[in-house]
């Protein structure tokens, strides 16, 4: 009878050790996963500058829209959009949902619709949109109409916008020259080239200016709708350091613009295209490839140059972070 009160005694020592050595253990355990689980939420999310490529998913014909947003929370756009309805109310709720309704630096690359139709739209009427600086070098209204006049509707729309800068943006527009440069927070834009008036062929598009954005960490080429003509003239007169890019907006919505030979000798890292689905595919209605356009042709160099990262309008409003 003793040998068992003594064996119980023992049993119960050891399950009273057993069950201290756990507890201590398992609070250890926890009090270093709570330790290390708040370090990591304690450490502030580092920020960056956003680049947006404006979707072409919804709108039906061609645009191109971009904004860049610095860290400081400034709000740079580059052309913005067509005429087209959606593209305004895109453009216009994009704005007042990121930016307050405010843009600091309005950059704009040559005067077709697609490009200037949403500014145009949004200032043709009571805005709801403030600008702080608008950047430019368009073609004289004369020389639109000599040499780039396709339409009596697009010719209205220039000259409305001509009346735009004038009398609504007194005082905030500029005339943009190469090698003029402009920084907005840790933003930087270059200018790289401007129209030369002497360059009729493929006049409006031709007529582009070509800018250069970045900050410390990444830049993008920003190429417009320049054509051939154009894209020669700035590989003779541009050096090619300012030409290569991390990002290179692919001309014309990525066909009839720049030919091989450019992006050849630019090499491009990563492609943004202002380019919506039909486009995209080439597709009249037939199917794939089965338009006039140049889009699959531009694909294919891009994929000989070796380039794999795209980002493409078609899919909706992205951002890039850089």
């Amino acid at each position: 009878m003793i040998k068992t009160k003594w064996k119980s005694i023992i049993a119960i020592w050891i399950s009273v050790f057993l069950f201290m050595s756990f507890f201590m253990m398992f609070s250890g355990c926890q009090a270093l996963f709570e330790n290390s689980e708040s370090t990591g939420t304690d450490e502030p999310e580092e920020k960056s500058s956003v680049f947006y490529l404006l979707g072409n998913d919804k709108v039906e014909g061609q645009m191109m829209g971009c904004v860049v947003q610095t860290m400081g929370g400034k709000t740079i756009v580059i052309d913005g959009g067509s005429e087209d309805a959606l593209a305004k109310r895109q453009l216009m709720d994009f704005l007042s949902e990121n930016a307050n309704g405010h843009v600091d630096a309005w950059f704009f690359t040559h005067p077709h619709h697609d490009h200037i139709g949403a500014f145009h739209g949004i200032f043709s009427n009571i805005a709801g949109i403030t600008v702080d600086k608008i950047y430019h070098n368009f073609p004289s209204l004369d020389e639109l109409e000599t040499y780039g006049y396709r339409n009596a509707g697009e010719m209205k729309i220039w000259k409305e916008t001509a009346d735009i800068f004038e009398n609504k943006f007194a005082g905030k527009v500029q005339i943009v020259q190469p090698k003029d440069v402009f920084v907005v927070d840790e933003i930087k834009i270059t200018v790289l080239r401007v129209y030369d008036p002497t360059m009729t062929t493929n006049f409006v598009n031709n007529s582009s200016v070509v800018y250069r954005i970045e900050n410390d960490h990444k830049s993008f080429l920003i190429l417009g709708d320049l054509g051939v003509q154009g894209g020669a003239e700035l590989m003779e007169n541009c050096s090619l350091e300012l030409l290569q890019t991390d990002y290179t907006q692919m001309a014309h919505h990525g066909q009839g613009g720049v030919n091989q030979e450019f992006y050849a000798y630019i090499k491009p890292k990563r492609c943004i295209w202002p380019t919506p689905d039909w486009l995209w595919d080439n597709d009249n209605g037939g199917g794939f490839d089965t338009g006039p356009w140049q889009t699959v042709r531009t694909r294919e160099w891009m994929e000989e140059l070796g380039v794999t990262e795209h980002w493409v309008a078609k899919d909706g409003t992205q951002g890039i972070k850089f």
